[in-house]
Order: structure tokens, then sequence, then C-alpha cells
């Protein structure tokens, strides 16, 4: 989430213009999107493109490149007999190791745009937008793939993505009122940044490296188990089906909030991690000060362009 655009002075004594912004801004605003003036001929946006807006884009690719390979491991394993090949654990290796390549675009971005000079408005849009396909589309992208595909689990994913983009959407629009000391350094950040997802996808690059995810140990067993029991006379709805689907589960398993085992009312108990996640990024009164997370110090120092606000000390 780093910011390339020019950080934007906050004067409250001057009348604001209606869009929460004050006159000043405004008028920045429009000086920078005059370095878009050649807008005629094809391809005009390319020749816009900066080398800090070109880096932006691996970020995103990275995080695309992480959904292809996560389908691509879906399907060399769909309706496998045994655990998952050789080459569909590569690519879902290579699917963790994705996002985090993009913060290294992520991180690299901010600080191409410091040395030629500045961002621009464009930059910070392609920033937020490469941001969100990285850690927030990608991670719950893996968490499915591993398993997470129950109802439920479906529902506190699109809440995942969807605390995402708002909180990158609330970074955007309120960048230029971030609240600072006398010196100038940042005090506090509402809410932790989307980049912290690769919490996450550490964590699930954990659970594939130890085999601890839907499917990791194959369907052999299951269907040994289910033909066995349709031979011994036993009765297809007498077969235990949750159980099956449940062999080789996530850390902690599911638990049920209502109805029967297997139901709607199932869920695994890794969604709520994803859940409070995102109400973490989203939150207005959670504020993680520098000297509390000196993580979030780093990522800002490292990706944000720093011409009107230094970067708080610990």
């Amino acid at each position: 989430m780093s910011n390339q655009g020019p950080q934007l002075r906050h004067k409250a004594s001057e009348p604001a213009t209606g869009k929460g912004a004050s006159i000043a801004e405004e008028r920045e605003k429009q000086a920078a999107l005059k370095a878009y003036a050649n807008d005629e001929g094809h391809f005009s946006l390319v020749r816009n493109f900066r080398m800090a807006d070109i880096i932006t884009l691996g970020n995103a690719v990275c995080g695309t490149l992480c959904i292809f390979l996560c389908i691509r491991y879906l399907s060399l394993s769909a309706n496998m007999s045994g655990a998952p090949s050789e080459e569909a654990m590569t690519s879902l290796y290579w699917a963790h190791f994705l996002p985090m390549l993009g913060f290294g675009f992520d991180a690299l971005d901010g600080r191409v745009a410091r040395m030629m000079g500045g961002g621009s408005l464009l930059g910070q849009e392609l920033d937020s937008l490469a941001d969100l396909i990285s850690f927030g589309v990608a991670p719950a992208t893996l968490a499915y793939t591993l398993g997470m595909r129950l109802p439920l689990d479906i529902a506190c994913l699109l809440f995942f993505v969807s605390g995402g983009l708002a909180r990158l959407a609330r970074f955007n629009a309120t960048v230029a009122l971030v609240p600072t000391g006398k010196s100038g350094s940042i005090k506090f950040f509402t809410g932790i940044p989307i980049p912290s997802s690769l919490g996450l996808t550490a964590f699930m690059w954990g659970c594939a490296k130890t085999g601890h995810f839907v499917g990791a140990k194959g369907w052999t067993g299951s269907v040994g188990d289910v033909a066995g029991k349709l031979a011994a006379g036993k009765q297809v709805a007498e077969i235990d089906w949750a159980a099956i689907r449940r062999l080789g589960d996530l850390p902690g398993g599911t638990i049920k909030l209502f109805g029967e085992a297997g139901g709607i009312g199932e869920v695994h108990l890794l969604s709520f991690v994803f859940l409070a996640w995102a109400a973490a990024m989203v939150s207005k009164t959670l504020k993680v000060s520098d000297k509390a997370l000196g993580l979030v110090r780093l990522y800002y120092k490292l990706t944000h362009l720093t011409t009107t606000h230094q970067v708080p000390k610990l």
C-alpha cells in the first residue's frame, strides 16, 4: 500500500471544496494531473507510465500468478485417488511464495519513485489495486485452495477481501489527513495495513508444507472406507460424508454453529482468523502506533513518499 502519489498538506484553516479536501489540496491534485497531458494517440497511457508504476505492475502480476497457480493445483489434484502429485505441490508452494515476492515490488516502487523525483496520482491508485490483488484476493484464494470451501468459509473470505478493499479506499481518501505530531512525524496508523496479510500467507504455507490441509493425504482411505461400508450392506444415507470431506483438514478443523454436521452451519476455525483480520483492517478505533508495531514503521519507511510527513521514529 505504498503511496507513490504526492503527499498533500492539509490546512484546516482553508475552506473545503465539499469533497473532503481543502482548496489547496484540490489545486495540488489538478497540478499533479497535468503530468498526464499527453493522452493523445496510441498507447498514451503506457507512455505516461513511470518506472515506479511499472514496478507496481510487478506486484499485481505476482498476485495474479498466485491465483493462476492455485487453479493449476486444483486441476492437477482433482479426482486424484492418492495424495497430490509433486507437480501439484510445486504449484501450491509457488502460489504461496508469489505474494511475498509481490511485497518486494511493493517496497521497491516507493523507493524508486523517491529517487526519480516523486510519484504520481496514477501510481498511488495502481499501487492500491495491486495490493488488493496480492494481499487481498490472493490470500483468500490460497485459503479456498487449502480447503476453506464451506459456505460460511466463503462468506468470511468475501468479508476479508471486502475489508481490504475498504481499507485501501479509506487510505487513498484520507492520506492527507494522517495525524502528525509537532515535528511532522506520524502519530499512529488507523487499522492494520493490508500487506499484513502476508502473515496469513506464511501460516498457510506452513500448513501446505506440513500436510495440514484438505486432500493432503489423498482420498484413497476414504474411498476404500465407503466401498467397504457399501459392501457390508450400509445404506448411502448411513455414511458419514462430512467425516470423509474433513480428511486431512486444516488446523483446528471445523465446528458446527447450527444445523447438522456437514451442513450449511459448519465452518472452519481458521475462517474466524480471516474475519478478525478484516475487522482489524477496517477498524476506526484500532490505533497502531509505530512503537507498538515496528514492522508497520518499516513498511511505511520502505514504501511511502515522505515529502510532507516524516516516518515516525522508534
